[in-house]
């Protein structure tokens, strides 16, 4: 007697490339601060700036609403999520868990080429810092910090500090303002970020985590002091 096949558990996959694509466009704009704390857009905005169509924007709205990165409003439109001091401060923590250990190992895969492209993109920083160029700054400080968690062999991690980055991204904007303080406080994460380089063109697992770590905590101390935080 023949076996029967087996039942599907299954409905065959389908992938929507449209709706991929809006998902990590979106997904960036937010880990790169082009949307801010308390903005909010429709899905049919969105869906022109992508040069999309509705459904697949709006698919890609709830699988971010689902991460938390947005949230729906009774109007129909989406809004960026501010955190509050206790969100931040956990963020925080993860960051301090992740991208030091990443940095760390990260050293052992240094070599001339990827410590030329990150000083490459330290002077793209300070040129578009220089010149209140704030889209392409917070472009080139992702493409910074993220070109060396790649370096760490880490794959399975760097989903994980993506995620938090989805939440904290959106601030980042607040360091573009047109005051002494915030100048100061770029000034001294780009002078942080060039020691960074040092140590990892020597190898230096170690210096490379510390100075991975006072990055984060440079950048905690400021956000504390000068954010303005969501109600508990």
């Amino acid at each position: 007697m023949a076996t029967p096949a087996p039942r599907a558990r299954f409905a065959p996959v389908q992938r929507n490339t449209l709706k991929d694509q809006s998902y990590a466009q979106l997904r960036q704009a937010l880990i790169t601060g082009r949307f801010e704390p308390g903005e909010n857009v429709t899905v049919k905005l969105l869906a022109e700036q992508l040069g999309s169509g509705i459904m697949p924007v709006r698919e890609a709205v709830q699988r971010l609403v689902a991460e938390g990165a947005l949230v729906n409003l009774p109007s129909g439109r989406v809004y960026v999520p501010a955190l509050t001091r206790a969100e931040f401060d956990e963020v925080i923590e993860i960051r301090l868990l992740l991208e030091p250990y990443c940095c760390r190992k990260a050293t052992a895969n240094m070599n001339p080429r990827l410590v030329a492209e990150l000083r490459a993109l330290q002077e793209q920083l300070q040129r578009a810092a220089s010149g209140d160029q704030a889209e392409a700054m917070l472009w080139a400080n992702y493409q910074f910090h993220f070109g060396i968690y790649r370096q760490s062999g880490m794959g399975q991690m760097l989903p994980l500090i993506e995620a938090v980055w989805l939440r904290f991204g959106p601030m980042m904007k607040h360091s573009q303002a047109d005051s002494a303080d915030a100048r100061a406080y770029v000034e001294a994460e780009l002078h942080a970020q060039d020691e960074l380089c040092g140590a990892l063109e020597r190898h230096d697992g170690e210096g490379a985590a510390r100075m991975m770590e006072q990055i984060v905590n440079g950048t905690a101390d400021w956000y504390r002091r000068t954010f303005p935080f969501a109600e508990d």
